[in-house]
């Protein structure tokens, strides 16, 4: 179940931290429907799908209603890339720990009053960036630098199916959706994030209405 996410001040606005994918939609979609006021922060930290991701943030958030910050730090890619190695589609293996570091200065500037990571169950694999113990520690510092600001991932008992069905009833058009790794018109449908998104769908029940390269 998604847990309560009724503001302690009504009038602070949460930081959501946005990429377009079905998570984080679903997120934005539900904060929405309760009326809550909310605002969006997406980073470029030189991720290969960095312009397909923006696109549909932006797409969504002007759904939304929803003022989106756009913070650009793709040189990162270069300054963590040796040149005889492939890079892999994340640049950064502690982009969750650079990315709120980044949201913590803007809750400040913005009077936030919590930051909001759209994690589910199934991240956990991902990396220790990715863990409940890691989300505890950095909210505790977070709380330190700006008494009263939260750092919550409202989702984090849910898998992917799970999310999906969650958020059906908000109006979300999934197909506005990114998930693909990688850079292309459409997305490929058989790269690991294509590949966990159409699992989703089907385990949730739900039509997945993505126009995938290859569907599998």
């Amino acid at each position: 179940m998604v847990r309560s996410m009724s503001l302690p001040n009504p009038s602070a606005p949460s930081l959501l931290l946005f990429s377009g994918g079905v998570e984080s939609t679903a997120l934005l979609y539900r904060l929405r429907q309760q009326g809550e006021p909310v605002q969006a922060l997406w980073v470029d930290y030189g991720q290969r799908n960095a312009r397909r991701e923006r696109a549909a943030a932006e797409s969504l958030a002007e759904a939304c209603e929803t003022p989106l910050h756009a913070m650009d730090l793709s040189g990162l890619r270069a300054n963590f890339t040796r040149a005889s190695e492939w890079v892999s589609h994340v640049p950064l293996p502690q982009r969750n720990l650079a990315v709120l570091a980044l949201a913590v200065n803007l809750a400040q500037h913005l009077g936030a009053g919590r930051i909001l990571l759209a994690l589910n169950r199934d991240d956990r694999k991902h990396g220790p960036g990715s863990q409940p113990e890691f989300l505890q520690a950095f909210a505790e510092l977070a709380g330190t630098l700006l008494p009263g600001l939260e750092v919550l991932a409202p989702l984090h008992d849910l898998d992917k199916a799970g999310v999906i069905r969650s958020a059906e009833s908000t109006g979300i058009d999934w197909s506005r959706t990114w998930s693909c790794l990688l850079d292309r018109p459409r997305q490929c449908g058989v790269c690991p994030q294509c590949e966990a998104r159409q699992a989703a769908f089907a385990a949730a029940g739900v039509v997945d209405p993505t126009s995938y390269l290859n569907r599998r």
